[in-house]
């Protein structure tokens, strides 16, 4: 093997050195093919040389490799500086932030755009959803685009490779461009792809029960009083600190419940044999898209359709996707060419898991949990009657639900269902009005409407539910959203070379309108008819519904110029003027500018190993406005009391609010080494977003409780990296290694006078995420634990960790310390394999599961033996207990601490005994090593296709998700959250992560 290896490189390095010494030194066709041709901002294609600015590109074929109901999980660890993290919520949002946070409160996701339109990527999820309650993730909208209908995907990172986008792209942008029609010399072009991708749950992100000791808090699951001479449960106990399983005949809940297959009689106290983990099915995703193409000098066409259809692992969860998508060109003249480009999507929706704390199926799994319920007898119950029996009842005599509904009672009755309509139409014309000049008029719409409604049936446990604030018993919410965003463009472009210059300008205008409706409403006091699910079938009066309907325009101006020198010097330029509508009338115009150069230092430098190199440098400040609503205050209507009642709205809205500023400065080196069989891609940036627009806390006397101010700087420091290497090339067989590696970082370097922090939110669990002046953005603060001089953990008293007084502990931000992924692509003959390890070191996670787990027993942590060799959970009396790692006061000497000698209580509850540990206990280092992705595919060989009708026929085998390496958060995905936005680092009742394997078929006609 060494030797081969050495013969292989041997042949590369002098081929290389042989091909380099013919080559001439000035720009070439090879620093061309390097480089390429990208498309950049407003959908204008450049060479890449002659950026001076970062991008990186994504083809296609790898944004549709893995089939899934949301693409951008396919981007994960494929660019640097992208974070993407994925969520385990069916049909759930995907975090995308490039290059940090920029924005304190506000939007801090990448800008989407389509064939130089922008689109809409709104995330329409509740307060509480984000917030850690309870509620539903109904994903972010840029799923709703086709894959397959991907052509590439480059994504522009700095603020001066999106400049001309204005205010949308302070975020840095991902830019789409679709499939097009191509001229063919006869018939129509037909592309079928289709796969089918089975599912299931890894068990490492799910939990692991103690099979020890059943339900109960106090140590005994058992009544006081005996019923009918043997023990029976209290079933109202929602944990797992019971006594323990000894094979006793004992009265369960399915002897008090008519119709139960052990009504009436005793069952054997036992661990259940089958867990929750039974309760999940094996998922399953269809996918089947077809697209015809053609056309000839004058036209070209390509029309396509897709189908996703996919079951979750939830019972009852399905998901139904249709895409139709056109486009075509016309050229009226050899100056004059139309171009159209449609997408229709429907999507259905029924089934989406809850998420947060309260009313979820998986927090109840995962931190309030009777290990001998089997979900098999719960299943039965529910299909025996349909009727919300369960384990969790109040009462002998009243066995409605103390807690918790029965999972399959919730699924099944409790569902939620969502319908999305979306359709984006992009219109243009381009005239050559010289060989130099070209005039680009162009129109775009992007709009959804989305019809939402949420159930909740008689006989549920009662729960804060749509629009009200207390619980109600059972109840139906409606909502309707009607979003929309317009794009009208003008944009001349010149082009010429000049002897040794090229220059390329561009001035345009844009105009921008953006605008949103809504219509919420819920019953009140529950539902007058069971199983009538109409707002009109309200006990009360329906609760007072919540109409917004709001529009926002900005008018742009702009010009960019480029101006290159023998192929090898480049320097551009852009500005822009903004004016929007949602600042005052004094303070809504604002200008931006940006410069950048790069250097193709390669064509100066006679080497023959130097294939290419490229130094560049931008710098960029940009401007954005704020939502609409921000600047006249208003008031909300109440219930009305014998007449009609509004109330002041508690924000203060800001007429003097001015446009929020960010300057970014970027340096960079690409250089290509060896016929580009090795090559590396280095940035340094950093992003300084400042006058940010928010709203701080005031004094109630003000009659508020918060005004909308500037204030409060976000500094983003970072390094990215991205390389490849070509280990080996042969006539039949390569392989390919990429490299990606990014470490951004964002602190909060500035606030309003006399505010220390800026919290982001209040979650349960004693902890919040914040934006504390001089720390990380992100930060995770709560009780912690109580350290002596030297760093270690006192002990109180009664045995247990001491814990702070105070919530307002740093216990480490969410961000990582860095991210990245490694691809090896391996091809011989027709043959392919690739894989991605994708990885992310650093930042926290608090578990609100091991938080609320720890004291209801449900964890192997919470049994065992300790250092005595008896049960921990034996009385203290009995040699049970634990000592905890730490020091405690001295006894003879209250000046001085000792080694901890006190025996904690474990026989109880933690909650019952008060012994709970500081919420700092609960954060977890959230770095993961994971295997994402593995694909496998052969392409049949011309020679048995060709007396067939097929071009070629691809079959293949994909996975995803199959191997978590390396993690440090127990039973859960470090990934997994409540949906995208700036609130991370926190879980409760995730779902677990699926592992996916899908067979996959391309075939071209």
């Amino acid at each position: 093997m060494k030797k081969l290896t050495m013969g292989v490189l041997a042949s590369v390095l002098s081929s290389s050195f042989a091909i380099a010494q013919v080559q001439q030194k000035s720009d070439t066709v090879k620093t061309q093919d390097i480089e390429g041709v990208v498309v950049t901002a407003l959908g204008i294609k450049r060479e890449k040389k002659s950026l001076g600015y970062s991008s990186q590109e994504v083809n296609g074929d790898e944004a549709n490799k893995a089939p899934t109901t949301n693409f951008l999980n396919n981007l994960s660890g494929k660019v640097a500086g992208l974070e993407i993290k994925q969520g385990t919520n069916f049909g759930g949002s995907i975090n995308v932030v490039l290059r940090g946070f920029k924005s304190l409160k506000g939007n801090n996701q990448a800008l989407f755009v389509v064939d130089g339109i922008p689109i809409l990527n709104s995330n329409l999820n509740s307060t509480d959803q984000v917030t850690g309650r309870a509620g539903y993730d109904y994903g972010n909208t840029a799923s709703d685009i086709n894959p397959n209908d991907i052509e590439s995907i480059n994504v522009l990172k700095g603020a001066a490779a999106t400049a001309l986008y204005g205010s949308r792209a302070q975020n840095g942008a991902i830019i789409i461009t679709t499939k097009k029609g191509s001229k063919r010399k006869k018939g129509i072009g037909v592309e079928f792809n289709s796969s089918f991708t089975v599912s299931s749950i890894d068990k490492e992100t799910f939990p692991e029960y103690q099979t020890e000791y059943g339900q109960g808090y106090t140590g005994t699951s058992f009544s006081s009083t005996l019923y009918q001479g043997s023990p029976r449960v209290v079933f109202g106990n929602d944990a797992s600190y019971g006594s323990a399983y000894n094979g006793q005949l004992v009265w369960q809940y399915g002897a008090f419940i008519p119709g139960s297959p052990t009504f009436g009689q005793r069952t054997p106290w036992r661990v259940a044999e089958n867990g929750p983990i039974e309760f999940f099915n094996v998922g399953t995703n269809t996918v089947n898209n077809i697209s015809l193409n053609g056309g000839n000098d004058v036209a070209t066409y390509r029309f396509s359709y897709g189908n996703t259809y996919a079951n979750d692992i939830m019972p009852n969860s399905k998901l139904n996707k249709n895409n139709f998508a056109g486009n075509a060109s016309y050229k009226f003249t050899d100056k004059l060419t139309a171009n159209l480009y449609t997408n229709f999507v429907t999507q259905r929706t029924q089934g989406r898991n809850s998420t947060g704390y309260g009313d979820n199926i998986m927090a109840n799994f995962r931190q309030w949990w009777a290990t001998n319920v089997d979900l098999k007898e719960q299943e039965a119950l529910y299909r025996m009657s349909q009727q919300n029996y369960t384990w969790n009842m109040r009462s002998l005599t009243n066995i409605a639900p103390q807690y918790w509904d029965n999972p399959y009672f919730k699924v099944y009755e409790n569902y939620q269902t969502d319908a999305r309509d979306r359709l984006a139409i992009n219109a243009s014309l381009n005239y050559d009005l010289t060989p130099d000049i070209n005039l680009l008029a162009r129109v775009g719409r992007d709009g959804y409407t989305m019809k939402v409604e949420e159930r909740r049936a008689v006989g549920s446990v009662a729960a804060i539910f749509g629009l009200n604030d207390v619980d109600q018993p059972s109840g139906y919410a409606l909502s309707n959203y009607n979003a929309s965003e317009t794009n009208y463009d003008f944009i001349a472009t010149y082009k010429k070379n000049l002897g040794d210059f090229n220059i390329n300008a561009l001035l345009g205008t844009n105009l921008n309108i953006q605008s949103f409706e809504s219509n919420q409403q819920s019953t009140s006091g529950g539902l007058y008819i069971p199983g009538l699910y109409t707002i009109s079938n309200s006990v009360s009066a329906p609760a007072l519904p919540v109409i917004v309907s709001t529009e926002k325009r900005i008018f742009g101006a702009f010009a960019q110029a480029s101006i290159g020198y023998k192929g090898t010097y480049y320097v551009e330029g852009t500005v822009r003027r903004d004016q929007s509508s949602t600042l005052p009338d004094n303070n809504n115009v604002y200008w931006y500018p940006s410069v950048s150069g790069s250097f193709v230092f390669s064509n100066l430098v006679d080497q023959s190993w130097l294939s290419f190199g490229k130094l560049r440098a931008a710098y960029a400040l940009v401007g954005s406005d704020t939502n609409a609503d921000n600047i006249r205050d208003r008031y909300i209507a109440q219930n009305p009391f014998t007449s009609p009642m509004y109330a002041s709205s508690t924000l203060a809205r800001n007429q003097a609010i001015k446009p929020q500023r960010l300057n970014n400065i970027e340096l960079g080196l690409n250089m290509e080494f060896l016929k580009n069989r090795i090559g590396f891609d280095v940035s340094w940036y950093r992003n300084r977003a400042f006058d940010q627009i928010l709203e701080l806390p005031v004094t109630t006397s003000s009659g508020f409780s918060n005004r909308v101010a500037n204030t409060g700087t976000l500094e983003t420091k970072g390094f990215e990296i991205s390389g490849h290497i070509m280990p080996v090339k042969t006539t039949d067989f390569t392989w390919d290694i990429s490299v990606n590696w990014a470490n951004p970082n964002t602190r909060v370097t500035e606030l309003a006078p006399g505010i220390e922090n800026l919290q982001l939110g209040s979650l349960q669990g004693g902890v919040s995420i914040n934006a504390p002046l001089g720390y990380d953005y992100g930060t995770i603060w709560g009780a912690d634990f109580v350290y002596s001089p030297d760093g270690q953990k006192i002990v109180g008293s009664n045995g247990a960790y001491l814990s702070t007084d105070s919530s307002d502990n740093n216990l480490g931000s969410f961000q990582a310390k860095w991210m990245g992924g490694v691809r090896n692509s391996l091809t011989f003959k027709d043959f392919s394999l690739s894989f991605l390890i994708d990885f992310k070191q650093g930042g926290k996670v608090f578990s609100l599961d091991q938080y609320y787990g720890y004291g209801t027993g449900i964890y192997p942590d919470s049994v065992g033996l300790n250092d005595l060799g008896n049960p921990i959970r034996n009385t203290l009396a009995n040699g049970g207990g634990v000592i905890l790692p730490g020091i405690m006061v001295d006894p003879t000497n209250p000046n001085n601490f000792v080694v901890n000698t006190i025996r904690l209580d474990r026989s109880q509850s933690s909650q019952v005994l008060g012994t709970d540990p500081p919420p700092a206990a609960f954060v977890y280092d959230a770095s993961f090593v994971k295997l994402r992705e593995v694909a496998i595919s052969y392409k049949l060989p011309d020679s048995l296709l060709g007396s067939t009708f097929l071009r070629d026929l691809t079959v293949g085998l994909v996975g995803t998700n199959l191997w978590i390496i390396h993690k440090n958060l127990p039973y859960a995905d470090p990934e997994a959250g409540l949906s995208s936005g700036n609130i991370q680092g926190y879980q409760s009742g995730p779902m677990p992560t699926t592992r996916n394997i899908a067979f996959t078929l391309k075939a071209n006609f």
